[in-house]
């Protein structure tokens, strides 16, 4: 027999005792496996050769004669899952399939019988009793593939999450790092306290300079707004001030005293009856004072801001909690949004609606939070601005949760599909988002439908109130 391999034609025999070795096929009789033989193509590989790949019409049944092969993760990385001797993959009958969601690729040489679905009607016919075997396949395919896709969704989210959490947790650390250089900078100016307490003449001096650096911290924390003009031409003014009263670094303490709200006037009311030595010395710790409270501010609002992130992923990802929970809905998405936020920087913006009640249901925090992710990822990518709406409500037994946006909305071919396994309209993607948002609404005995016209598309997903027992 001339036998096809996938790039030049070989002769290449096989065996009846070779398909024998497949246990799907052990007990078919000889004219069945010569029917298989006779309508099938032989096709080999060399180790690490694409058997197909991403996006390829799915069009055949392979039996793996020899070696081995192994389907590729989304960005090509690492594999998914095996497929050795003995084992039937690729498109199996009744399948929903219609495109290769992955790439596969050969982990030595390796030799395959093919079966164009095409022949798979006389297939049924020819061979009837492997119809359900290779339904069985199939499903067993299915179901472990839903487990590693389940995981890879996850860990995908994740991965989408921790790439936007290192951006936004990467200016806040360098914030908080540079205000900690500065404050031991400030703090060495901040030491003229002995001198000052040596040069007063008085302990009443000495409490008015103490009163003057209260005053001047204290104003810091509520700044009166400036144009960036009249900043410019108050410190100027200090300057010419601070440099005409012998003031060393005055251009240093300008922009403090600005920061507290002095004018050179009222600055020069304050300290008209001190010496000057006692004014000088005054100057530089008052304006050092200033800066070490604008410097902790800074780290506060920074470490705080790392501090939020942080707690936004723990609440995220559940961790130290029961699988099962109860939930606060509004917290919940609002944890993931705060996630989310490094993608609210370029035009689209997120408006909340969230029931004054907070609706409360029983249920797995983590799977949800990939609920919430793959929604408002989705509606993100589809977005180049304006806005992604997020509410809550709550409807007698159920829980309401509304994720929408007003991008270009669904069109009505696809509307049909987005729910179903491996269906996507993206360059990358595996199609398994929606997918696995329908399941793991299904398993907490929910609901989800979307309407969709152009500027404004809406999933509803309905949650039963339930208490954690």
């Amino acid at each position: 027999m001339r036998i096809r391999d996938n790039q030049a034609s070989v002769s290449t025999p096989v065996s009846l005792t070779e398909l024998r070795n497949f246990p799907a096929l052990s007990d078919l009789s000889d004219p069945q496996l010569d029917w298989l033989i006779e309508h099938g193509e032989f096709r080999s590989y060399e180790a690490n050769e694409y058997l197909s790949r991403l996006g390829d019409p799915a069009s055949h049944m392979v039996l793996f004669l020899e070696g081995s092969a192994h389907a590729l993760s989304e960005n090509g990385e690492g594999p998914v899952y095996f497929m050795s001797q003995g084992m039937i993959g690729g498109f199996l009958p009744f399948p929903r399939m219609t495109h290769f969601p992955r790439s596969s690729r050969a982990t030595d040489f390796t030799r395959v019988l093919a079966l164009h679905k095409d022949h798979f009607p006389a297939l049924y016919q020819e061979i009837p009793e492997l119809i359900p075997r290779l339904v069985g396949i199939l499903s067993d395919r299915v179901r472990e593939f839903a487990r590693t896709a389940g995981q890879t969704e996850i860990l995908a989210a994740i991965g989408k999450l921790s790439a936007g959490l290192a951006h936004e947790l990467n200016n806040p650390s360098a914030a908080a790092r540079q205000a900690s250089g500065s404050a031991r900078q400030i703090f060495d100016s901040y030491r003229t306290l002995d001198q000052i307490a040596v040069v007063c003449s008085s302990k009443a001096i000495y409490d008015e300079v103490k009163a003057l650096e209260v005053r001047a911290s204290e104003a810091v924390h509520n700044p009166i707004p400036l144009n960036s003009l009249t900043r410019s031409d108050l410190e100027e003014s200090f300057i010419d001030w601070l440099d005409s009263i012998g003031v060393q670094d005055g251009w240093r303490c300008a922009p403090a005293f600005v920061s507290a709200g002095f004018d050179v006037e009222t600055l020069k009311t304050a300290v008209a009856s001190w010496t000057p030595e006692v004014r000088n010395l005054a100057l530089v710790r008052v304006a050092s004072a200033i800066e070490m409270e604008q410097v902790l501010a800074q780290m506060h609002t920074a470490t705080t801001r790392v501090s939020d992130r942080v707690a936004a992923m723990k609440d995220y990802s559940f961790m130290d909690r029961a699988s099962a929970v109860e939930l606060d809905l509004n917290q919940s998405l609002e944890t993931t949004l705060t996630l989310f936020s490094f993608r609210f920087k370029s035009g689209v913006k997120v408006k909340n609606n969230y029931a004054t009640n907070p609706p409360k249901i029983c249920g797995q925090g983590g799977r949800l939070s990939q609920v919430w992710t793959n929604l408002i990822d989705n509606s993100l990518d589809f977005m180049e601005a304006d806005k992604t709406r997020v509410a809550t409500r709550l409807e007698v037994d159920h829980a309401l949760v509304e994720i929408g946006d007003t991008g270009p909305g669904i069109p009505p071919d696809v509307a049909a599909k987005v729910f179903e396994p491996f269906f996507t309209t993206k360059a990358r993607g595996d199609g398994l988002g929606l997918d696995t948002v329908y399941r793991i609404i299904r398993r907490h005995e929910g609901d989800i439908r979307f309407d969709s016209v152009p500027g404004n598309t809406t999933f509803s997903i309905h949650l039963p109130l339930r208490k954690a027992s």
